[in-house]
């Protein structure tokens, strides 16, 4: 979008939905909001129907204070969409704010999110008056990065700034340092109920009188539910009815009392989660479909406005619509079409693929799926995963992968993406046995599913390579400038080479095996193969430990590097010139400096999308040194979240947790991390990720006095590197890992059958990880095991979660996580605190304050 052409964008946008023509006053609840307000923030957290919107709504027109109203829905879950919103939103008051949207417009704005909303925030005008933020349903932002830095986001706007949050969910724990008083803050459902005094005044102002018996009827029959009030109040009708809910209210009291042609109107806009006159005409037909609309919204409060001429249905009336357009006999699958050929003109060739794959007819799909892979670039490939993860939040029918082949594509990248490998291996498995139909389609297909196949984790390079011919025969003409570098980085934002998108050690084996890569995998790199060979070899020439030689080869690495290329490529290549030139010691102190800074200026100003691995590979320098402030520190970043699933992407920052966690004496913190990255090595053949953390495994249970067993996991990690004569990634531990490699050093030379290369290689890794002891402290300094009971985040969140009264099935539907993973953090909790259930867990933690 052009600079000049946004504020002619935003202008409108974030204003609040407007109110219908007659409305509830509501006095007592608005003076809730208001003593709220004098706090700064207000949640709003109560069920679909509850008045959560309109409320908010009355309580802005009651006052002066201009507002933001952010819309928000699942698409928004990730920090570069959402920040972005909210940062539209505050920069939608001053448009002409330069500075402002300079920041706004910035192609860095999605690398680093936070950081630009903070700097946007701070360029407000000191006298910028009396303003509401308002994001309204919340509980579909589940992503745990969002959670974590909102707060410290919204604590930088101004003291006249009042944010609201409307949920249909409780507060989360992350937003409590935002409460200052919670039975004041908080605005619940029980709270937004209409009184029978209330009930009585609505329907008067709409011409039907109640009776005090009739009030307390209709409170008897709604329970004061807000959306119930409202349809039965415009129904004029006081008729018990005693069917399933809001459907039961709607149907007989309203939906029944209306013309046809306004029903199938209504039926045939249901699709559209939200719409504008435009897209409602292709859908229905009507060129007055603006003025209906516009209508509707000021006589009810079923249909709303969202900004300029956008408009939604309240989710309830939207079930309900969906409900009764099953029933209808109309074609479903022609309307989601219609609506699929009118994103697709306007080039949102996302949105056109949602809906036509929400057709459900999934012939003759090609034009949307090529347009959405090959026009959607995403270099950022935390956005990447995201911007796919929608799609996956339903699998597809197995009917969708026999009539579209080439949907395994699109499948089998994403689970690459997050490391579902097994998932993965299904849709690879697919698109071989389905490459003929698949190239019949469009042959670009398969140059995508070349790269799908390059980072097969089941098969060598080198044994790909021998099987490349088997899809190059379809490709016609190659992207010119490489396709892996083109949809995404191709090194996916990591920070070294041989450890990205896949782990190249066993190129490392093969002296020949580069000359392979040539000839196949190297077109889909297109320009970048030119250093990334030479890059490759210094990799695993400082693995190792020929350090001088490794320095030399990534030198003429980076000297082959030009304006031209990708920015990724060169942020590798110094991420090792630096490491090199550490490892090297103090003879090379200056020239490391300066590398480390020209890399911290090459991603302050080109490339911030590395901004968390660049922190991440900062913080591990000063955690080898056991440095407990920056452990601590690195803890506090937004973007460290607890998980339970190891995406590829992430795997460099959680390394760096898990030593953190280790450092703070937080030894089951580290424990789970490095278990779960041995894992993910494990299964996505990625030997080095497979033996770093058993490295530091071994380490943490050595010094907790686990001799036996940690000496077996640092054997394995010997094992699996031995045959590679790679050093560095086990003697880098230094001082923690230096008697456990003494010990089995003993026990080797005493084994009558030793192998002479084993013994040889562990005399050389003991050379190195005593020169970095010497250098090092480590980050494994003494026995520190905290000695008070404690709580993981998780653990802490299902005990909250079971006083609350929810069940397993309610915390999943809310978190997002698995009922397996939700009982597993809560069978951690009961063996901590020594109790056999959630109850008594629930009990003893309150007694221990705990929660």
């Amino acid at each position: 979008m052009a600079d000049n052409m946004i504020p002619l964008f935003l202008n409108e946008k974030f204003i609040p939905n407007q109110l219908p023509e007659v409305c509830a006053p509501r006095r007592e609840l608005l003076k809730l909001f208001e003593r709220a307000s004098r706090d700064r923030f207000v949640y709003v957290g109560a069920q679909a129907g509850s008045g959560k919107t309109f409320s908010t709504l009355l309580w802005l027109a009651s006052n002066e204070r201009r507002a933001i109203w952010i819309g928000l829905n699942k698409y928004d879950n990730s920090p570069s969409i959402f920040y972005k919103q909210l940062a539209s939103g505050i920069y939608s008051l001053f448009p002409e704010n330069t500075a402002m949207r300079s920041i706004l417009v910035s192609p860095d704005f999605s690398a680093s999110p936070v950081e630009h909303t903070i700097q946007l925030i701070c360029e407000l005008p000191p006298d910028a008056g009396n303003y509401a933020l308002v994001l309204d349903d919340m509980h579909l932002i589940t992503n745990s990065e969002v959670a974590k830095s909102l707060p410290a986001v919204l604590k930088y706007l101004p003291i006249s700034f009042v944010t609201l949050i409307l949920s249909r969910h409780q507060i989360a724990q992350e937003y409590l340092p935002l409460v200052k008083d919670e039975k004041v803050d908080i605005i619940t459902a029980v709270q937004l109920k209409f009184t029978n005094r209330e009930i009585k005044g609505y329907f008067e102002s709409l011409g039907h009188p109640l009776s005090d018996e009739d009030a307390i009827a209709a409170y008897e029959i709604t329970d004061g539910w807000a959306i119930g009030v409202n349809a039965l109040a415009k129904s004029g009708e006081l008729s018990i009815y005693t069917g399933d809910g809001f459907s039961g209210y709607f149907k007989a009291q309203v939906w029944d009392k209306w013309d046809e042609e306004l029903q199938d109107f209504c039926l045939k806009t249901a699709v559209a989660d939200e719409f504008t006159p435009n897209l409602a005409a292709a859908l229905t037909g009507r060129q007055d479909a603006g003025a209906l609309m516009e209508q509707l919204s000021r006589t009810n409060s079923f249909i709303s406005c969202l900004h300029g001429d956008t408009y939604r249905y309240h989710h309830l009336f939207q079930d309900f619509l969906r409900d009764m357009l099953e029933e209808s006999g109309l074609d479903t699958a022609a309307l989601y079409k219609s609506a699929a050929d009118y994103y697709k003109e306007q080039g949102d060739y996302t949105t056109a693929l949602r809906f036509r794959l929400n057709s459900g007819d999934y012939k003759d799909m090609d034009d949307y799926l090529l347009l959405f892979l090959f026009e959607n670039h995403r270099g950022i490939v935390a956005d990447y995963a995201d911007f796919l993860r929608p799609f996956f939040v339903q699998e597809f029918p197995p009917r969708a992968y026999r009539e579209f082949p080439a949907l395994h594509v699109l499948s089998a990248w994403y689970y690459y993406l997050t490391s579902r490998h097994e998932e993965y291996a299904v849709h690879m498995d697919a698109i071989i046995r389905n490459l003929p139909r698949i190239a019949m389609i469009n042959g670009k297909f398969v140059e995508f599913a070349i790269l799908a196949f390059s980072v097969d984790h089941r098969l060598s390079m080198k044994e790909k390579a021998k099987k490349y011919n088997m899809f190059g025969r379809f490709v016609k003409r190659y992207t010119p400038e490489g396709l892996a570098t083109s949809i995404a980085s191709f090194s996916h934002n990591m920070p070294y080479m041989h450890r990205s998108n896949l782990d190249y050690s066993d190129l490392a084996q093969d002296e020949h095996a580069l000359e392979l890569i040539d000839k196949t995998f190297a077109r889909l790199l297109g320009a970048e193969w030119t250093y990334i060979r030479p890059g490759l070899e210094a990799c695993f020439i400082y693995e190792r430990n020929a350090l001088p030689d490794a320095l030399a080869k990534n030198t003429l690495a980076l000297s082959l590097i030009t304006d031209e290329n990708k920015i990724e490529g060169r942020i590798c290549a110094e991420v090792l010139q630096h490491t090199i030139l550490w490892q090297l010691g103090t003879s090379y102190r200056t020239q490391a400096e300066a590398a480390l800074e020209r890399l911290a200026q090459l991603v302050d100003t080109q490339a911030q999308f590395f901004l968390p691995n660049l922190k991440a590979y900062q913080a591990k320098l000063q955690l080898q040194n056991g440095d407990r402030l920056e452990a601590a520190a690195w803890l506090e970043n937004y973007y460290v979240v607890d998980t339970d699933h190891i995406e590829l992407f992430r795997s460099f920052q959680h390394f760096t947790t898990a030593r953190a966690y280790a450092v703070l004496g937080e030894t089951e913190e580290a424990e789970h991390y490095l278990l779960m990255l041995e894992e993910y090595g494990k299964n996505l053949n990625r030997p080095l990720d497979e033996a770093e953390a058993q490295v530091l495994l071994s380490a943490i249970w050595w010094a907790d006095g686990h001799r036996k067993e940690a000496l077996v996991k640092l054997r394995s990690a010997l094992d699996l590197m031995e045959p590679l004569g790679f050093i560095r990634v086990i003697a880098d531990e230094g001082a923690a890992i230096l008697p456990i490699l003494k010990r089995i050093q003993s026990e080797v030379n005493a084994e009558s059958d030793s192998n002479i290369a084993m013994r040889s290689y562990i005399s050389e890794v003991i050379l190195a990880a005593h020169s970095m002891s010497k250098r090092c402290s480590g980050v494994i300094k003494a026995k520190e095991r905290k000695k008070a009971l404690k709580l993981s985040k998780q653990q802490k969140n299902m005990l909250i979660y079971y006083s609350q009264g929810y069940k397993n099935a309610e915390i999943a539907e809310m978190t997002g996580l698995s009922i397996p993973t939700i009982k597993s953090h809560a069978s951690a909790a009961y063996r901590k605190l020594e109790v056999n259930n959630s109850l008594d867990a629930v009990l003893k933690a309150r007694e221990l304050g705990l929660i």
